[in-house]
């Protein structure tokens, strides 16, 4: 026997592997796009956005809808409009577009910065529920069912109800 001491190693840890069975992972997920809206915190976010940036959606809608009235009327129009009177009117048309796109790229930066906020103050509840959750299944691993690279999912490993729920829980 050239490995004598090995051989002996291997005997003495067998009935160490025999004794304590291997216990197999449990991996759960959860929809994290489903827990921010429905979560009372999430839906309490999204009002708070909507009050915030509602009234610039309106805004926006109006001007959307003026602008193509303008261009069905420039339309329309043009076969007894002067050159002139179709330049003035797709200049302003022209103005009219560039404006909103401007406005429009100002505010929806403003929005996604408001969400971040928001989501920045649901995220630690978020995350709480799901180690809670994840503690009370036994649950070693628990992946964001949204995420790229994730190929099957069986919807018993779906814990994000239980999420939801332990997160109004722990704000009311």
């Amino acid at each position: 026997m050239k490995h004598p001491f090995a051989i002996l190693g291997l005997l003495l840890a067998m009935p160490l592997a025999i004794s304590s069975p291997l216990r197999a992972s449990e991996i759960g997920y959860v929809d994290m796009q489903r827990v921010l809206e429905e979560s009372q915190l999430g839906k309490q976010a999204q009002t708070n956005l909507q009050e915030r940036f509602g009234d610039e959606q309106q805004t926006f809608a109006e001007e959307e809808v003026a602008i193509r009235q303008l261009q069905q009327t420039l339309e329309r129009d043009r076969p007894l409009m002067s050159a002139a009177q179709v330049e003035k009117t797709e200049q302003e048309i022209q103005d009219r577009i560039k404006k909103f796109e401007q406005d429009f790229a100002k505010i929806q930066r403003q929005l996604a910065q408001a969400q971040q906020q928001e989501g920045q103050k649901i995220l630690p509840a978020a995350r709480d529920a799901v180690i809670s959750v994840a503690k009370q299944r036994k649950i070693d691993a628990v992946f964001e069912a949204n995420q790229a690279g994730v190929v099957y999912l069986d919807e018993d490993g779906d814990i994000t109800d239980a999420v939801i729920k332990a997160m109004d829980t722990s704000t009311n």
